[in-house]
Formats: structure tokens, C-alpha cells, sequence
């Protein structure tokens, strides 16, 4: 008897082993069922399960993407701003990312932030890629640049057109690196946070509820930190302008 029990035993605890297995959602499966969700119409569970996907560390600028148009189906317009700008990051050219960015900014009369024609003009690469593929891609021009000056210099023949070639993957090159720097500098290194609060925001020129109003800003406003100070944050808007804003009122990307 004690043989057959403990074959039953084991045969129940490899099935229960494989239950377990087959029951647990991946943030892959949780993903697609969050899609279902969202095209039922369910867009409130949608949401709460790509907010799911994001806690198990899978993040992704689809599921950023996803996730705001299910908040902007549920009429959260500041979240979906917010998480449009998160997918930004990862989708920086994607044009449906752009426009539905465009759209619900309308809704709520946020501005973007446009970036100055001198900026556009020197550093005419930043924003076009994601921070990690930019620098993948730096990385490996660099690399095709060593090997070309290395090639000009051992071939006894040396080529012009190689070192115009070297010469030009050069030029290229600064290019990118200053893009990629002031990328960088932009998007990793400040801090910034999306205005949620449905009604105009006063943004005040001291850190405390009596402080003179010196500006507002409505829902879907992106703007940068600059200081913290107890339940206050000292905001930049694109425009330059500073202030303090009461910290419950935004969500920091």
C-alpha cells in the first residue's frame, strides 16, 4: 500500500505543480487580455490590467500607448496624456502615438511643448529614436568609423573615396552625438510631470496656499520639476515660467 500512496502523492503534487503553471497570467498573456478587454469596451478593466503589465516590470511603449487610449476611452483624459508621454519615450516618431497625443491635448487645452527652431536646427536628430536605440546606433557608427580609418591606413593603396566615406560618417557622427547628449539631457535627465487635476491649476509664487497665483495650468499640462519641498513642487512650463504647485495635482513620468 505505502508504494501506491506515495505515487499518489507525487502524481497529485505534479498536478497540482502544472495547474499552478497553466493558472499564472505572464505579462504577455495579461497584455492580450487586457487588449480583449479594451475592445469590448471594458475600457476602465483595461486599463486596470495594462496597469497590471507595467507592475510586473513589462513595459513598453505599446503598452504606455494602449493603456492611454484606454484611460481616454474612460474620459481620464490627464492620464492618457500622461501615459501618451510616457510611450513617447519609447515611440518617439510613431505618427498614430502623435496624434492621438494631439487629439485628447485638444480636449483638455494643454499646449505641447514645441521646441525652438534652434534646437530643431542643431540637434535635428533628438526625439527621432528611442534613447537606448539611439544609442545602439552611435555606438555602432563609431565602430564602422574606426574600421574605416583603420582600413584607409593599412591598405597601401588608401582610396579617396574611403576617407571622403570616413570623413563623412564623421561628419554624421557629431551630429548624432550632440543629438543623442541633448536628448539625454531632455528626456532622462529632467524631471517632469503631467498636470491630472480635471480643473485650471494655480501655479504660485511661494510654496503655501495664500501664495499669489502667478499662473495656471489645466489637465494634460507637461511640465518640469525643478524642487521639491514638503506636499509643493516647483514647476517650469515650456515657456520658462516658474512656480509652486501642490504635489497631488500631478503624476511625475
Amino acid at each position: 500500500m505505502r508504494p501506491l500512496l506515495l505515487g499518489f502523492i507525487f502524481i497529485s503534487w505534479a498536478a497540482a505543480i502544472s495547474l499552478a503553471a497553466d493558472t499564472q497570467t505572464t505579462p504577455q498573456t495579461a497584455f492580450f487580455q487586457a487588449n480583449t478587454l479594451y475592445t469590448q469596451g471594458q475600457y476602465a478593466a483595461a486599463a486596470e490590467a495594462y496597469e497590471t503589465v507595467l507592475q510586473s516590470g513589462f513595459a513598453s511603449g505599446n503598452v504606455y500607448f494602449n493603456l492611454g487610449n484606454a484611460y481616454f476611452r474612460d474620459g481620464q483624459a490627464g492620464k492618457a496624456i500622461l501615459n501618451y508621454e510616457r510611450a513617447r519615450r519609447f515611440l518617439p516618431s510613431d505618427p498614430d502615438l502623435a496624434a492621438n497625443l494631439q487629439f485628447a491635448r485638444s480636449l483638455t487645452g494643454a499646449e505641447g511643448c514645441q521646441l525652438p527652431l534652434w534646437q530643431r536646427l542643431v540637434f535635428p536628430l533628438a526625439h527621432t529614436l528611442a534613447t537606448d536605440s539611439f544609442v545602439w546606433f552611435t555606438s555602432v557608427a563609431y565602430t564602422l568609423l574606426f574600421v574605416i580609418f583603420a582600413v584607409y591606413y593599412l591598405w597601401p593603396l588608401r582610396p579617396q573615396w574611403l576617407l571622403y566615406a570616413g570623413w563623412g560618417l564623421a561628419a554624421l557622427l557629431f551630429v548624432m552625438t550632440t543629438s543623442l547628449i541633448q536628448q539625454v539631457r531632455t528626456d532622462d535627465l529632467q524631471r517632469k510631470a503631467v498636470v491630472l487635476a480635471k480643473e485650471d491649476s494655480p501655479v504660485r509664487f511661494e510654496p503655501a496656499d495664500n501664495g499669489t497665483v502667478h499662473f495656471s495650468v489645466t489637465q494634460g499640462t507637461l511640465i518640469q520639476i525643478l524642487d521639491i519641498r514638503e506636499d509643493w513642487w516647483q514647476v517650469a512650463r515650456c515657456d520658462g515660467r516658474r512656480g509652486w504647485i501642490e504635489k497631488d495635482v500631478l503624476e511625475e513620468l
